[in-house]
C-alpha cells in the first residue's frame, strides 16, 4: 500500500532544547539523560536492549558533533552538498577525509551503519512522542518533489521562497530522519519563522480554499478528485497557517505514527 506521508504540527522549540541536546550528548558522552533513561526502560520490542547498547557504545567512543561536525546544524538537520532522492531508497554518508570522529560517527562511511540505524530511529521515536501534534494525510509514498509538476504548472519561479521551503522538507532529515525504506521516516522540517513564510507564500497560490481547519481540510479530501496535488498542497499552506497561529511549525514525514511511539513508552496517546 505505500507509506503514508503527512505534514505535521512541530514544536520546534521543544525539539530544540529537548531532543537536541540530549540526542547530541548521549553521542558525546554515553550517558542518557534521566528522561530517555527512564524511556528507555519503558520501550518494548527490542528497543529496551538496542538503545543502551547505542549508549554503551559512545560511552567508550564518544563523537563530539559540536566541535566536529560541519556536515549537521545546530539542530542536527543535514547540511551536505549531496541532493537526496527519496524516491529510490538513497541516504547520505559523511565523507569528510580529515574528520578526526570520522571512525565513531554514526554518520561517516567509515563507520557502522548499524549504529546510525538505531540513532535514527531513536531520534524519530523522541520527535514523534514528543514534539508532534495534530497532522493531515497528503498521498501515499509522495515526497514533496511531488509538487514540483504542479508548481511549473503555475509558473511559480525558480527562485520563488515555497520551492526552498518545500526542498528543506524533503531534505533535512536525510542524515538523521531517513529511516532505511524508500521513502519512510522524517523527512523534514521548517522554523516557525519558516513555517509562517510557507503558510504566506503558498497562501499567493491559486490552491483551493477553505477555513483554516483540520475539519475543512476532512472535507476538502473527500472532494478532491482530479484536483488532488493542489487540494494535497493546500494541505501544507492549511497546516502551517495552523501551526505558525500557535508559535509552532511543520514537519513532513511518512509512516512515523506518533499515536505508536506514545503507546511504546506509555505515555498519553490523546
Amino acid at each position: 500500500m505505500g507509506a503514508d506521508a503527512e505534514i505535521f504540527v512541530f514544536d520546534y522549540e521543544r525539539y530544540r532544547g529537548e531532543v537536541v541536546p540530549v540526542l547530541t550528548a548521549l553521542l558525546r558522552t554515553g550517558l542518557p539523560a534521566s528522561w530517555l533513561a527512564d524511556l528507555f526502560t519503558r520501550a518494548e520490542h527490542g528497543y529496551d536492549q538496542a538503545w543502551p547498547r547505542l549508549a554503551d557504545r559512545y560511552r567508550a567512543e564518544p563523537v563530539d558533533l559540536a566541535r566536529h561536525c560541519t556536515w549537521l546544524g545546530s539542530d542536527l538537520r543535514y547540511a551536505g552538498p549531496t541532493r537526496v532522492d527519496r524516491s529510490v531508497g538513497k541516504r547520505v554518508r559523511c565523507d569528510a577525509p580529515s574528520c578526526p570522529e570520522r571512525t565513531r560517527c554514526p554518520f561517516h562511511r567509515d563507520s557502522d551503519p548499524a549504529g546510525a540505524e538505531s540513532l535514527n530511529v531513536l531520534h524519530e521515536a523522541l520527535v514523534a512522542s514528543r514534539c508532534l501534534g495534530p497532522s493531515v494525510f497528503l498521498g501515499r509514498t509522495i515526497t514533496p518533489d511531488y509538487y514540483v509538476p504542479l508548481l511549473e504548472r503555475l509558473e511559480v519561479p525558480a527562485a520563488d521562497p515555497v520551492r526552498g521551503l518545500l526542498d528543506a522538507l524533503a531534505t533535512r532529515g536525510a542524515a538523521l530522519g531517513h529511516q532505511y525504506g524508500v521513502t519512510e521516516g522524517i523527512h523534514g522540517w521548517l522554523t516557525v519563522a519558516e513555517t509562517a513564510e510557507l503558510a504566506a507564500t503558498l497562501n499567493r497560490l491559486p490552491l483551493p480554499r477553505y477555513p483554516p481547519t483540520f475539519a475543512a481540510m476532512t472535507a476538502a479530501a473527500a472532494a478532491a478528485g482530479e484536483s488532488r496535488p493542489a487540494t494535497s498542497l493546500s494541505f501544507i499552506r492549511t497546516v502551517a497557517t495552523i501551526a505558525a497561529a500557535g508559535g509552532r511549525s511543520v514537519l513532513w514525514a511518512n509512516d512515523v505514527g506518533p499515536e505508536s511511539w506514545r503507546e511504546e513508552f506509555g505515555l498519553p496517546t490523546d
